[in-house]
């Protein structure tokens, strides 16, 4: 059990009271004189420090130390002087600012285009209590810093900061800010809500974020049947469409899509191509139209289209071909082509 109120620590909680209260700094210089205050302060900060020197304390990082051993700076500052630390309205705010500052600082971040909107907006909307923003500040710049949008990294929420990124939770509010502000979101920051939500199936099985998609170039389809097919792989099967954890295992791929001739199916098509840079594989209006031709002559009923399609960004003509014809085709009935 840590004893905050050695006489050898008397300096230190005033120092670290005086810069709480007194705003605009995130930090105080310490002097270790002697060997019973290096072997107190060693303690206290679960590391060895030498004597005689001098320290430069973080609130934000002695916080962090405090709360390991089960307290905050304020409650340990106001267990020690018998008072309260004392905030003004202006002081709380310039202590927020610097607690932010630095957190971003530390990280590297400090001068990233959002940083100046992201400090105003937690300090002014985040809802964060002022004992625990050092903690909170210094959590999200350390998340943030490991979300490079180049190569991206996915992870997890959990795998991040454990239960402090679910919905709701004050790091989860500051941190899902910074992603908007810099014109990103969750996914494309590559942050997945778990690793086992929606597997991916694939020509190696089912995979989650653990697993590794082996292959550098791919063929996205949406039917299982055309897996079961043999259709020459390796194939990802997505029959809900560009699902987070597809995302992952498409990204950085060499990628040929194909999918049905209906409204939905040009929609995903799109989006695929547009998060991979891959391209569309028999999926032109020619395609369509020999398809429609050779089903209709077979005697298949093709189910009728009740909506006119969006436009194909591979395509210019495809939307109005199959608005014309009024029929839908889906991957199914163009198997034998497929193979």
């Amino acid at each position: 059990m840590i004893e905050y109120d050695r006489p050898e620590l008397a300096d230190f909680w005033r120092l670290a009271r005086e810069t709480m209260e007194g705003g605009g700094r995130s930090a105080f210089s310490f002097r270790v004189e002697d060997e019973r205050t290096a072997t107190a302060l060693g303690e206290l900060l679960r590391k060895p420090v030498a004597h005689p020197a001098r320290r430069q304390i973080s609130l934000a990082r002695l916080d962090e130390h405090l709360r390991a051993h089960g307290s905050t700076l304020p409650e340990v500052l106001e267990s020690v002087h018998g008072t309260p630390v004392a905030l003004s309205t202006s002081a709380e705010a310039s202590t927020a600012d610097a607690v932010l500052k630095f957190a971003l600082r530390e990280h590297g971040l400090l001068h990233a285009p959002w940083a100046a909107e992201w400090i105003e907006h937690v300090r002014r909307y985040g809802k964060i209590p002022q004992p625990a923003l050092p903690m909170i500040a210094n959590q999200a710049a350390a998340i943030l810093a490991r979300l490079k949008p180049s190569p991206r990294q996915w992870t997890t929420r959990y795998a991040l900061a454990g239960n402090d990124l679910d919905d709701g939770r004050p790091l989860t509010r500051i941190v899902h800010k910074a992603l908007t502000l810099a014109g990103t979101d969750w996914e494309r920051a590559g942050v997945l809500p778990d690793a086992y939500r929606n597997p991916v199936l694939t020509s190696q099985g089912y995979l989650t974020l653990n697993d590794t998609l082996e292959a550098g170039e791919v063929t996205v389809v949406r039917s299982p049947r055309l897996l079961e097919s043999g259709l020459p792989g390796p194939l990802v099967v997505l029959p809900n469409g560009l699902t987070p954890q597809a995302k992952h295992h498409l990204d950085g791929k060499t990628v040929r899509c194909h999918h049905d001739f209906t409204p939905d199916g040009i929609r995903v098509t799109n989006e695929i191509l547009a998060w991979t840079g891959g391209t569309a594989w028999q999926m032109s209006a020619d395609d369509y139209r020999e398809a429609v031709a050779t089903l209709i002559a077979r005697g298949v009923e093709l189910p009728t289209l009740n909506s006119r399609p969006p436009t194909a960004d591979w395509d210019a003509d495809l939307a109005e071909t199959m608005a014309t014809t009024g029929l839908m085709v889906t991957e199914e009935h163009v198997l034998p082509s497929l193979l």
